[in-house]
This record gives structure tokens, C-alpha cells and sequence, in this order.
């Protein structure tokens, strides 16, 4: 039976339900790389528009974003809860070849550094909304957000995804709503078949 939205929208939370490290670590537990290797769509077709030199990933997962982003000469950073996907990170990087720091990190109660990065990347996670701010007090004036997600659309047309959480799916153009303070130079929710995602690249200006 079709899964309606009110029912998405309005589910309630399961008392039961493992920390994310658990649920990660058990998710990337598999010799493979759970998502592949390559980076996400928004950071290899945009690639050009973000602004060079230190970077972080937030939510980094197994490392196929930050690695890209080494490769691509960016001093890059990525945090993630999972321990298993950080030391896949790493193999990762040194498979590849390339420089890129990774570290486990309670993403609930990471404070950003100050004017630390030129770029901040965020895939397919989705933070409390406070974290937008941290976002932007990470960023160097002029510095660029790229955010690729997805929408509970997804979650509509996909029920039974496995590594799918309704807590990681934003509400249409919910992404907007936290990026108020910035430029965005790129932004698209067009759905592509079943897929439902929203992809954002914004800059920090002054308010």
C-alpha cells in the first residue's frame, strides 16, 4: 500500500531506534563502499563554483567527497559520527593517493570553527536547524555551502530504501528557509524519475 504523506510528514519518532553511530557503523560494516567511490552529482558538476583552499565535509560518511575534493587540491577536513565509515575514509585516501583528515565527530554537538573554511560540503544529512548558523560562522566572507539531499518525496517514492531515514529528507524548499543570509548561486529540486533530491550552492555575504 502506497505510504501517504501526512503519514511521512507526521511519524512519530521511534523511542527504540539505534544512536546514528550504531546505525552507520553497522550500514558501512560491509567490505565495500556502501555508495561507491565517486562523489555526489552537485559537487562533480559544480565543482568550479566552489571557493578553493580549506574545506570541511560534514557528514562525510566513507569519503568519496572529501577524497574528490583532495584530489582536486582543496586541504580538506571531514567529520563523521560512524568510526567504520572514518577508517574507510581513510583507506580511501590513501588509495587514492591524496592528503585528507578525517575524524569521528558527534555531529549534534560540533561547534565550527570561526572563519575557518573557504568551503563547507553537507550530503545527504540534515542537521537541527541551528547548524545553518554554525555554517555560516565557518565560512570566510565569500565562502561557498554546496548541500545535496534528499526530499520526503523520496522517501514517498522510495518506502523500502533501507539506508533512507525520514530525519535526513527536507521539506520542499526547506533548505531555503536556513539559507536566508546567504547568496544562493545554484538551486534545484526537479525531481529525475524517482529520484527526489534538493542541490544548493550558496555563498556568505555580509548581512
Amino acid at each position: 500500500m502506497p505510504i501517504k504523506m501526512d503519514e511521512i510528514r507526521y511519524r512519530e519518532p521511534d523511542p527504540n531506534k539505534k544512536q546514528p553511530n550504531e546505525v552507520w557503523n553497522q550500514r558501512y560494516a560491509g567490505d565495500g563502499y556502501l555508495f561507491g567511490k565517486e562523489p555526489v552529482l552537485a559537487l562533480k558538476s559544480h565543482l568550479g563554483v566552489l571557493r578553493k583552499g580549506k574545506a570541511i565535509e560534514i557528514a562525510s560518511g566513507e569519503g568519496r567527497n572529501a577524497v574528490f575534493l583532495a584530489q582536486a587540491g582543496f586541504e580538506i577536513e571531514g567529520i563523521d559520527c560512524s568510526s567504520v565509515g572514518i577508517e574507510k575514509a581513510k583507506k580511501l585516501a590513501a588509495e587514492k593517493g591524496v592528503k585528507a583528515e578525517f575524524k569521528v565527530q558527534n555531529l549534534d554537538f560540533f561547534l565550527m570553527p570561526l572563519m575557518k573554511y573557504d568551503s563547507i560540503v553537507m550530503t545527504y544529512y540534515r542537521p537541527l536547524p541551528r547548524f545553518f548558523s554554525e555554517v555560516r560562522r565557518g565560512l570566510v566572507m565569500g565562502g561557498t555551502f554546496l548541500l545535496e539531499a534528499y526530499t520526503v518525496d523520496h522517501l514517498k517514492a522510495n518506502p523500502q530504501n533501507p539506508n533512507l531515514d525520514f530525519e535526513d529528507c527536507y521539506k520542499p524548499n526547506e533548505v531555503l528557509s536556513h539559507l536566508k543570509e546567504f547568496h544562493i548561486l545554484y538551486y534545484d529540486e526537479i525531481p529525475e524519475g524517482t529520484t527526489h533530491t534538493v542541490r544548493v550552492i550558496a555563498r556568505k555575504v555580509q548581512k
